[in-house]
């Protein structure tokens, strides 16, 4: 599942603002810190964070998917391996039950479904 890349809309916002102020003076200066410069390099700062924050979260997509395959090839392993146990020394060995796996005599029988409404009609 690939999940979508996450925007910011104050970055957007501030990148169409920015554009404006610039072509009223392109070294607009109010003091205070106010000014194109600051601005800019503001939505640079914030630029750069959404780029890493979208770069770890794919990383971290690629490690989940790679852990989910290795999880995958684990169970189907396990699997087998309890197949080889069963193969060697049969289902209703001890053994088998050692290795996790269910004896047929300790299985539960299934029972024939009783039909409750019949009995009770009559």
């Amino acid at each position: 599942m690939v999940q979508r890349k996450r925007n910011s809309t104050a970055l957007t916002k501030a990148e169409r603002r920015i554009e404006g102020m610039q072509m009223i003076h392109p070294q607009l200066d109010f003091g205070n810190g106010l000014s194109i410069a600051n601005y800019n390099n503001k939505i640079l700062e914030i630029r750069n964070k959404l780029t890493a924050y979208n770069q770890a979260r794919t990383m971290m997509e690629t490690t989940q998917n790679a852990l989910a395959e290795a999880e995958s090839e684990l169970n189907t392993l396990s699997e087998k391996m309890l197949l080889s146990v069963a193969s060697h020394y049969g289902k209703t060995s001890n053994e088998y039950g050692m290795a996790g796996g269910t004896r047929r005599s300790n299985r539960k029988k299934s029972r024939p479904a009783t039909n409750q409404t019949a009995m009770s009609a009559e």
